[in-house]
């Protein structure tokens, strides 16, 4: 059996938002396609949504303790750190009772709230009180929020980087790579490769998948659950064509690995 961790964003997580029913119900678990069209394999969805890379090594780590992973399945995302304000400050409280870091780390793998609340924030009335003492001083905060947010070159900078050693540190813990971008465009920036270090990379044809589904349908009904995500239709045939043969590839390199390690022994 092939273990494989999933890191990504909420494409990589599925069951989108649903602003009806206010359920988490647009769309299937990612790994419902990977299941389908992979064998002998088995998936660990560690993926955030509204996180980014700045996730990825402390999801890496615990991934290979708790599961010995194979394989982790990446998505390339920016780095979200600066949009994740701290919304739930007493759970920080706790590293002044707990004397097992082993406590925090879980705590943190299992409770890596997404950026649903910051988002909700700037366009539904809240109680500002949540996030600053005056009405004046959550206004500001808001102004400081979107600027952060539209800086995108510091983003990507951030996510490159932690793209770069998040897989530098699966080639020291022997996890093989495979990367994906449904909406960015690492790959036209000069140091894309070199990012990669020759991890395998699902190439849809030249562009990201968003791109290349909403060249080849024209339809954003036919492509998207919710205007952004795609639906089941799209992640299945994503699945299918794409990324699932990647991971077959890698299933094979992994199990050469250890046969080779066997006769070795």
């Amino acid at each position: 059996m092939c273990k494989v961790g999933i890191l990504g964003s909420s494409y990589s997580v599925g069951c989108h938002h649903n602003k009806e029913t206010g359920e988490n119900d647009l769309a299937l678990p990612f790994e419902t396609w990977l299941e389908k069209y992979t064998t002998n394999m088995k998936f660990f969805n560690s993926a955030c949504a509204g996180k980014g890379t700045e996730l990825y090594l402390n999801k890496i780590v615990y991934l290979k303790e708790k599961h010995n992973v194979d394989a982790i399945l990446m998505e390339l995302v920016n780095n979200r750190s600066m949009l994740n304000f701290k919304c739930l400050p007493d759970s920080y409280s706790k590293i002044q009772r707990t004397n097992d870091m082993a406590d925090i780390e879980e705590d943190v793998y299992k409770t890596s709230a997404s950026s649903w609340e910051y988002w909700r924030a700037l366009i539904q009335d809240m109680q500002e009180h949540t996030f600053a003492p005056s009405v004046k001083a959550f206004e500001m905060w808001k102004d400081v929020q979107w600027n952060i947010a539209s800086t995108h070159h510091a983003m990507e900078f951030w996510g490159m980087l932690d793209i770069y050693q998040a897989i530098k540190l699966c080639k020291m813990l022997n996890i093989e790579v495979v990367v994906w971008q449904k909406s960015w465009n690492f790959n036209s920036l000069p140091g894309f490769q070199s990012m990669l270090q020759k991890a395998l990379h699902v190439d849809f044809e030249g562009l990201n998948a968003h791109q290349y589904y909403s060249n080849k349908y024209n339809d954003p009904d036919k492509i998207f659950c919710d205007g952004d995500h795609f639906n089941d239709c799209i992640n299945e045939e994503m699945v299918k064509d794409f990324i699932a043969p990647k991971l077959e590839k890698v299933k094979k390199i992994i199990n050469i690995k250890k046969a080779s390690k066997r006769v070795l022994h």
